[in-house]
């Protein structure tokens, strides 16, 4: 499993690792798992995902897309 960390040091602040899985995690705070994109693209977050307006897309109860863009 690839991964992608932001830490909270010069050393730590951003770290990636990789391997041939496929999938790719997303962590902060150096070590905590935050989002993981499976071979599949399925998504799992860990936390509550909430919108701009400060709604939590939980009790929304409508259907999110997202997109996630590297530049």
């Amino acid at each position: 499993m690839s991964s992608i960390a932001a830490g909270t040091t010069l050393i730590t602040a951003l770290v990636s690792t990789g391997d041939t899985a496929g999938e790719l995690v997303l962590k902060t705070n150096g070590t905590t798992t935050a989002v993981t994109i499976d071979t599949s693209q399925n998504v799992a977050i860990v936390g509550n995902l909430t919108f701009n307006n400060g709604a939590d897309a939980a009790s929304t109860g409508k259907a999110i897309a997202m997109a996630i863009v590297f530049g």
